[in-house]
This record gives C-alpha cells, sequence and structure tokens, in this order.
C-alpha cells in the first residue's frame, strides 16, 4: 500500500495529467488504484468521469465518511476515484477555521487500506490543508515545467518534503519540455545537478496530451504510438519501479 501525492506548490505543470495516466497506468498493470482529486478546480474529476461533478472529497474531510462511501469505481478506466469540486476548497477553508486541519491525514490514510495505490492529485498552491493532505502521503513525484519560477517551485517543493520528515521524494517529472531549445536545454542540465536520479524521464510538449483531456481519454489509447505516450510509459515505469522495489 502507498499513497503518492502529484503536487507542485506552482499551478500550471501538468499535474492532474500526471496523476490521471499514472492511475490508469497502474490500473492496467494489475494495481487496485484510487485516484483522489484534493485539488478544487476539479479537472482530474472531469476528465476521468466524463464532465460529471461530485464532492466526494468534501464528504471525506467534513462528514468522515469512510472510504467505501465516498470511492466511485470507474468500471471504465479500471479504478476508483474520490472525485471533487469546488466544493474541496471550502471543506480545507472550513477546517481551516475551527482549527481541524490536523484531522486531514487520518481522513486520508484509510483509503490505503482498500488499494494498493491511492494517488492524490494535490491543490495548486500552498494554501489551507496543503501540507496536512500532504504529509499523508508516503512519496511524492512533482511535474515542473522547464523554467526557472518552475524550477525554484521544485526546491521548496523538495525542501518542504524533507523537512516534514514523512512523505519522500519519489520522482521529480519535467513536462511539456522542449528539448531543442537551449532554453530547456539548459533548465535540463540544472535539474538534473540538482536532483540526479531523481529526475525522470521528460515529458515533451505534445498536442496530443490537450486532445486526450478534451476527449475524455487517455494517451495509451489515443495515440499510442506517439513520443509523449512512450515517454509517459517510462515515468510509469519509474514509479512502479519504485512501489515494487
Amino acid at each position: 500500500m502507498a499513497i503518492v501525492a502529484v503536487a507542485n506548490q506552482k499551478g500550471g505543470v501538468g499535474k492532474s495529467t500526471l496523476a490521471v495516466h499514472l492511475a490508469v497506468g497502474a490500473a492496467r498493470n494489475g494495481k487496485r488504484v484510487i485516484l483522489m482529486d484534493a485539488d478544487p478546480q476539479g479537472n482530474a474529476t472531469s476528465w476521468m468521469m466524463d464532465g460529471e461533478t461530485d464532492e466526494g472529497v468534501f464528504r471525506l474531510l467534513i462528514n468522515s465518511e469512510k472510504p467505501l462511501r465516498v470511492v466511485r469505481p470507474l468500471a471504465r478506466w479500471g479504478l476508483g476515484m474520490v472525485p471533487g469540486n469546488y466544493r474541496t476548497g471550502e471543506a480545507l477553508t472550513m477546517l481551516a477555521a475551527v482549527g481541524r486541519l490536523a484531522e486531514i491525514p487520518s481522513r486520508v490514510k484509510p483509503l490505503g487500506q482498500v488499494a494498493d495505490l491511492v494517488l492524490m492529485d494535490m491543490p495548486p498552491s500552498r494554501a489551507s490543508g496543503f501540507m496536512e493532505l500532504l504529509s499523508a502521503a508516503d512519496w511524492v513525484i512533482v511535474p515542473t515545467q522547464l523554467e526557472r519560477l518552475s524550477l525554484e517551485g521544485v526546491g521548496l517543493m523538495a525542501q518542504t518534503v524533507a523537512e516534514m520528515h514523512g512523505p519522500r521524494l519519489m520522482g521529480v517529472v519535467p513536462n511539456m519540455a522542449r528539448a531543442r531549445t537551449k532554453e530547456h536545454q539548459a533548465q535540463m542540465e540544472e535539474l538534473v545537478a540538482a536532483f540526479g536520479q531523481a529526475v525522470w524521464p521528460p515529458l515533451p510538449m505534445a498536442i496530443a496530451v490537450t486532445e486526450a483531456a478534451s476527449y475524455g481519454t487517455v494517451l495509451y489509447d489515443h495515440a499510442p504510438d506517439a513520443d509523449v505516450t512512450k515517454v509517459m510509459k517510462a515515468v510509469l515505469r519509474r514509479m512502479l519501479g519504485v512501489l515494487n522495489g
């Protein structure tokens, strides 16, 4: 059992895309998977549930409902989902207002008792509840763009994880990479110099990613032979390698 947070304190780095593909990929590799959409934007929920919305995370955090009551089985994907929407943000704000944020890990961790892998699509900023959600995780995967401000976000995220003495940094995933540009080459070298083997293969910028999200499918099905899909499978193998190791 493992709870893996897909997190970066900077938004727009492809967090939901990575969480969705790792969840679907792990399920297709025989893992019992739960995808928890803890991002108040609810993008992963909309993607996986054909635009439908649900406040499963709100009910988990506020009503203390048991995991099997908030996990939606998604037969199409072969996994379970704790869906979220704007009410996720309301839940975090309410818990902060009454001084009960510390209860979040005890609400989230039981999900791990009914799955081999729980993937959390984290909120896009270090707002109320971010640290408590993160502390429920065993591992953290950090997606990033190859831009200076994004790389600073990786450093902050790694420092946050190191100071928590709980979750461990599993990997850093460069996203929307343009390998032929000098800027991205330089930023990639900087990233590897800082994090070494923790840097996973860079996902190239590709229109197929946007198309897959728009059509409510995944790269594995929408563009199975595309370079970005091959790299996504390599990233998936890195995650499974750590979990199975």
